[in-house]
């Protein structure tokens, strides 16, 4: 996210050339020299609390929050009631608890040991919006339509996870996103109405780790935690948000990341190590969501590098997954390229790296190729995280964009090629029926 951006429509009352060049260079990206430029114009002017502001947002964009912080209690000290400042300051504090070197635990158990929960999980969900295409947008009812084919495979399982990619929220709330003549801008603002197609199929687990979940700002985001919260749905998000089920006497923790500064960041191995380490304390099998990597079908494969989408970097997402098993981590669920990559097998492990489009209702998956090639993940994971079985049931995305059984079975054939092709030691193996197998490494 580009902190600036809610900072630069701000009239400051004192223009000043050392302000506006660093203002100017963050803008540009260039937070090194923009810290620079704004260390100086506050040197000449130590009672400007626009230029500490700003000061903490160059820190900030350059992950030093200890800097962040200090530039920001200088604001304090001046303006104690500064817009803004009480949240971004407890933001920093929260993600320094989980600052530091990359964790690693001790051990990690390999043998199935306890009772045994069942997973499905599928990707990239959002049932529809009335931002754009107004009632046209919406699926008829509460959307139960949308998954009526393909709900029996959470059903069935113990644990049902979906990437909910937009805020559930009521056309009172603005989008808050693009611009009003944006043409490669996408909000969603799906009526809160529609959690009962969620609750229909059968949902326990959201993500709402992802670039869309602000679509309609922080009341949007109030919006969507509120009425899963109602409707008995567990999810995790932004910092602090964390989901703990109980499924047969088996504890289920789940983490969720992404890119943006509302969760923890796929770019930050320590940071989010750190609170695997802090929820495997407390639960005995640990989840992490995680939105990363870049999009589209140019970017089906995993290139094991750090990858970028609209500017932003998404993270190296198989350094990310691996990292996370290392520190405890037992279900790595991917999403966020819009399109399926290969599977993994690290550790007795499970790692999808991408599900790609579950269903976007008119909006995005409606044009079926790669983007309209979907799945369920089922996985059964014993109580201490080993990997039982799972299986691939293959999804093909209708012309609405919603999710129906695939008899043509596209998704086994894709993910076995990108599964071969990028991790030829590690990688699922599928049988036709969508069953995996895999080896020892």
């Amino acid at each position: 996210m580009f902190f600036w951006m809610m900072l630069l429509f701000r009239t400051w009352a004192e223009p000043s050339s050392d302000f506006d060049t660093g203002i100017a260079l963050l803008k540009d990206g260039k937070a090194k020299k923009a810290e620079q430029v704004l260390t100086a114009y506050v040197n000449k002017h130590p009672n400007s609390v626009k230029g500490w502001w700003e000061l903490g947002w160059a820190c900030w964009s350059q992950d030093d929050f200890q800097g962040a912080l200090k530039a920001w209690e200088k604001v304090e000290t001046l303006d104690p009631g500064w817009k803004g400042l009480a949240k971004w300051k407890k933001k920093a504090q929260t993600i320094l608890k989980y600052r530091g070197d990359v964790y690693v635990a001790e051990s990690i158990e390999r043998e199935a040991v306890g009772a045994s929960v069942s997973f499905a999980a599928a990707g990239d969900t959002m049932m529809g919006t009335t931002l754009y295409k107004g009632k046209r947008g919406l699926a008829k009812g509460n959307g139960e339509e949308i998954f009526n084919e393909v709900d029996v495979w959470f059903q069935a399982a113990d644990v049902a996870f979906l990437n909910l990619e937009g805020p559930l929220a009521d056309d009172h709330l603005p989008q808050t996103k693009c611009g009003p003549k944006s043409t490669a801008c996408y909000s969603f603002r799906t009526p809160t109405r529609y959690v009962k197609a969620l609750t229909d199929m059968g949902l326990d687990l959201a993500s709402l780790a992802n670039n869309h979940s602000m679509d309609v700002g922080s009341r949007g985001m109030k919006s969507t935690i509120d009425t899963l919260d109602k409707a008995g749905i567990a999810h995790a998000g932004k910092y602090g948000d964390i989901a703990i089920i109980e499924r047969n006497g088996v504890k289920i923790g789940m983490l969720a990341a992404h890119s943006g500064s509302c969760c923890l960041n796929v770019n930050r191995l320590g940071e989010v190590t750190n609170a695997i380490k802090e929820l495997d304390e407390k639960v005995d099998v640990v989840v992490l969501s995680f939105h990363g990597g870049a999009e589209g079908s140019r970017f089906r494969h995993v290139p094991g590098k750090t990858e970028i989408a609209w500017g932003e970097r998404r993270g190296n997402v198989k350094a990310l997954a691996r990292a996370a098993v290392d520190a405890g981590a037992d279900l790595i669920l991917g999403h966020g390229p819009h399109v399926l990559r290969a599977m993994e097998v690290y550790k007795d492990r499970l790692i999808v790296y991408s599900m790609g489009n579950f269903t976007g209702y008119r909006q995005f998956g409606t044009r079926g190729g790669f983007g309209g090639t979907s799945m369920v993940v089922e996985a059964e994971l014993a109580a201490n995280g080993v990997l039982k079985s799972a299986k691939i049931n293959p999804v093909l995305l209708d012309r609405l964009s919603r999710p129906r059984p695939d008899p043509k079975a596209a998704a086994i054939k894709q993910v076995q090629e990108l599964s071969d092709s990028d991790f030829p030691n590690t990688g699922v193996k599928i049988d036709e029926e969508g069953n995996l197998s895999w080896g020892q490494e």
